[in-house]
């Protein structure tokens, strides 16, 4: 039995038509047969009318995998796909399990794009060759069917590969020559993927230290999130612009993108937003203000919220980001062994790849040198400290990568008087 006749065979099955319903006047009930079964060939004639009493076009008959299969296996993808990253287990391989079947027979469809798209990002995700092949076929799939919005999203990831690199100047042309290729008079992005576009692009200036242009890209983008009514980046937004304020020492736009925080998450009863905010409060507290009660008192507070959003697990993230501030904490107020406790369990998270979320996580190597110093183990501060060093000299210039460098000077000097 050949694939056209299974593909004729499955449909007319699947709409419970019977042989004479679909053979009518024009093919005999036993040709029909003969076609379902591989003993014989329709004309193009035959297929043409066979397509038509389906309500399928003609080329789906001919293909080596149907509508109806490509639907099925990409409904079950979806659903693989939309685990949240931080609960992702086995999805990405259970994905390409899935597709790699009929990753070859994908012909002109938005199921094929679609299907080859996550293929590709799955495939890039779990260091396998020959991502990229996917990618373009994607990419030239979603042109022939002008689906542009997809187009353009799958060309934003491939850009954002080389932000996670740190690639940064290269990840901001690419991305900047591909927001210009789809804002052409006669493509025209929805809102929520120029959003996208914007927030990379802003993200991208700041991490190569252009604040001019970040600072304009920023107003842009919030400025379009609130006359699109698009608020699903309004977070990322107000943190990034309230880090960008505690970094240049802005105390005004500090205090106001901390209170345009909060007042987001008490309009939309959002406590993620008011768990940001509190975690905020500890990092300017303990690294700028030295304010070690206040920064404790922000560090419980934002744990204290984080399990209200989320009660029956604290996630990973959160966790972590709670340890490293509330480690910072105890050592200014002086439980240093209680300190370093904390400040051993933190890891750096393997997600993070902005200079800012990045210098902020090296600091715990000074923290934890400054504790060691404190309980006279000069060797463990000095290792410590030098891990420091060399992470944040790839960074660009910060109030972390002083703090850290100066560390480990005076470590070293410590070491150098013993």
């Amino acid at each position: 039995m050949d694939s056209i006749g299974l593909r004729i065979k499955h449909l007319r099955k699947e709409q419970k038509l019977t042989l004479e319903a679909l053979a009518g006047k024009k093919l005999t009930k036993g040709m029909l047969s003969l076609i379902e079964n591989g003993k014989a060939k329709p004309s193009m004639e035959s297929l043409s009318y066979i397509a038509q009493q389906l309500g399928v076009e003609s080329s789906e008959l001919m293909e080596d995998v149907s509508q109806a299969e490509k639907r099925n296996v990409l409904e079950r993808v979806e659903k693989l796909y939309k685990v949240e990253f931080s609960e992702l287990t086995n999805e990405y391989k259970q994905i390409i399990d899935l597709i790699s079947p009929i990753v070859d027979k994908l012909t002109l469809s938005y199921e094929s794009a679609r299907l080859l798209e996550i293929y590709s990002r799955c495939s890039h995700h779990l260091y396998l060759d020959g991502w990229e092949v996917h990618y373009n076929q994607a990419m030239e799939l979603y042109e022939q069917l002008h689906l542009y919005n997809q187009s353009a999203s799958l060309a934003l990831f491939k850009g954002m590969i080389l932000y996670n690199q740190h690639r940064y100047d290269e990840a901001l042309a690419i991305v900047l020559e591909e927001h210009a290729r789809f804002s052409s008079p006669t493509i025209k992005l929805d809102a929520m993927t120029t959003l996208d576009y914007m927030y990379a692009e802003l993200i991208l200036y700041s991490a190569v230290g252009n604040n001019e242009l970040t600072r304009l890209k920023m107003n842009e983008a919030m400025q379009f999130s609130k006359e699109e009514r698009i608020f699903y980046r309004i977070d990322d937004l107000y943190r990034l612009a309230c880090y960008q304020s505690i970094i240049n020492e802005n105390e005004e736009d500090r205090v106001y993108y901390l209170q345009k925080i909060r007042q987001y998450g008490e309009f939309a009863e959002n406590k993620s937003s008011l768990s940001i905010a509190a975690m905020l409060d500890a990092h300017f507290y303990n690294s700028f203000l030295h304010d070690y009660q206040k920064a404790f008192e922000s560090a419980e507070l934002f744990l204290e919220l984080s399990i209200e959003v989320d009660s029956e697990k604290i996630k990973k993230d959160v966790r972590n980001q709670y340890l490293l501030e509330k480690g910072k904490a105890l050592f200014g107020l002086g439980s240093v062994k209680e300190a370093l406790a904390l400040l051993e369990d933190y890891i750096v998270p393997s997600y993070l790849h902005h200079p800012y979320d990045l210098s902020i996580s090296y600091e715990v190597h000074a923290y934890r040198a400054l504790c060691y110093s404190r309980l006279g183990e000069i060797d463990e501060a000095l290792r410590e400290a030098k891990v420091g060093s060399v992470l944040i000299s790839s960074m660009p210039d910060s109030p972390y990568k002083l703090f850290i460098n100066q560390t480990l000077e005076q470590i070293q000097k410590s070491s150098d008087s013993i």
